[in-house]
């Protein structure tokens, strides 16, 4: 009965411990973050032939973990996402439109080149060096939104716009490790700009 009783509290000291542990890591590794990866630094709408166009300058910035899972030949899928959100005195503001537009990123390691594909398109460009394809990345230009006759001229509206690292996206291990480490939660959070 000693045996059974010495064992359980061996094996609660040992959780405790690793509890213990896993919690001191990840409060110092989100202490060691870098917080803002991904800043929007410009945001424009325009109305383009009875269409709304967003126009937009997304700096990305990726720490070295990153990095170097890109340069090992781990693509990375980024998404920007746009809102239109109708504005209401009394209830939550109601998101009308939502707008994706989508990238994968990845290293070919024979050529050398880092290559940018829009995944709603097919179409894809090689860049010699990561600044100049997150520069590109980065550069939104006359993306649609929405028909403006589709929003109502009474109500008041937003657009917002988002852009992020998709962790759904990752290879299994580095998914799980997205769940937990700050590094690889890319995310630039709601940038919003009046309609």
């Amino acid at each position: 009965m000693n045996l059974i009783l010495l064992q359980k509290r061996a094996i609660t000291v040992l959780l405790v411990i690793s509890i213990t542990t896993l919690m001191y890591a990840f409060v110092s590794e989100s202490a060691q973050a870098r917080t803002i990866a991904i800043e929007v630094n410009y945001l424009n709408i325009a109305e383009l032939n009875d269409e709304l166009r967003l126009d937009a300058e997304i700096a990305y910035e990726l720490n070295s973990e990153v990095r170097e899972a890109l340069i090992n030949g781990i693509p990375m899928v980024f998404q920007v996402e746009v809102q239109i959100v109708a504005l209401q005195k009394w209830l939550w503001d109601k998101v009308i439109i939502t707008t994706v537009k989508t990238h994968l990123l990845k290293y070919h390691i024979l050529s050398k080149q880092y290559v940018l594909e829009n995944l709603e398109t097919g179409e894809s460009v090689s860049f010699p060096d990561l600044e100049s394809v997150l520069s590109k990345q980065g550069s939104v230009s006359a993306m649609y939104i929405a028909e403006t006759d589709y929003l109502k001229e009474q109500e008041n509206y937003v657009v917002q716009l988002r852009s992020r690292l998709l962790s759904s996206e990752l290879p299994l291990p580095l998914r799980m490790k997205s769940y937990f480490s700050p590094k690889w939660r890319l995310d630039s959070g709601w940038y919003q700009w009046p309609l």
